[in-house]
């Protein structure tokens, strides 16, 4: 078997001599089907190309900072904070806008809302409802109950309800912060409002990535070039 492969091998090189075609070569270790970079290969009827190099094949440089964790994704890609500054003694027993059609500018999803108070409150029962809404359609969930009790010490977070749905905008979508009419007024108070944001171009953008490298992967499986696992 060893002495037809050979044979087999030198009548393919030699073939390739004759036509001056890239050198088929066997050695122990290895089978070249080209012996110079210079030389022209291709496969299932593509153009044939040399080895290519330049800036195209130099591998990446990881300047990112975070560590690969084995083959899982992580889900918590592109989370961020939008930070909006709210004064509670601003905000009356009218419903209004504290922040009218913000526009992030990706496609996002509103995770979770909570309040941070900046400067302590006071106000005799004081209480008022803040809510977030995508265009004109509030979020499901995501409501802050903004209380003297809870705003009463400084750096004091005040969660807001869980966000369950409508919370999805795209790119021209907007984001606007309200409170709810009646509650009881605040006298003094300062706090911050966390918006936890998702940009959905990046985890769609790392989905179809990692769509793309799963399929380049499985052809070199199919092809017997990686083995798999």
């Amino acid at each position: 078997m060893k002495r037809f492969t050979l044979f087999t091998l030198l009548a393919l090189t030699a073939v390739a001599l004759a036509a001056n075609l890239p050198e088929i070569k066997q050695d122990p270790d290895a089978l070249y089907l080209t012996t110079a970079a210079d030389q022209k290969v291709a496969f299932h009827g593509a153009t044939p190309v040399a080895q290519r190099s330049g800036a195209d094949a130099t591998a990446l440089t990881d300047s990112t900072g975070g560590s690969v964790s084995g083959a899982t994704l992580a889900p918590t890609a592109g989370i961020s904070t939008l930070s909006i500054p709210i004064t509670l003694a601003s905000m009356t027993t009218s419903a209004a806008d504290l922040v009218t059609a913000y526009t992030p500018g990706y496609k996002f999803k509103i995770l979770a809302v909570d309040f941070a108070t900046t400067t302590v409150s006071t106000g005799d029962g004081a209480s008022q409802v803040i809510n977030v809404e995508i265009g004109t359609t509030n979020v499901t969930g995501g409501v802050v109950t903004a209380t003297l009790a809870g705003t009463d010490t400084l750096g004091e977070l005040s969660s807001g309800t869980a966000v369950t749905a409508g919370n999805t905008g795209s790119a021209s979508d907007t984001i606007s912060v309200e409170v709810a009419a009646s509650g009881t007024v605040f006298t003094a108070g300062d706090g911050v409002l966390l918006i936890r944001i998702q940009n959905m171009d990046v985890q769609d953008n790392a989905a179809k990535t990692a769509e793309l490298v799963n399929e380049l992967r499985a052809t070199l499986v199919a092809k017997g070039l990686h083995a798999g696992s």
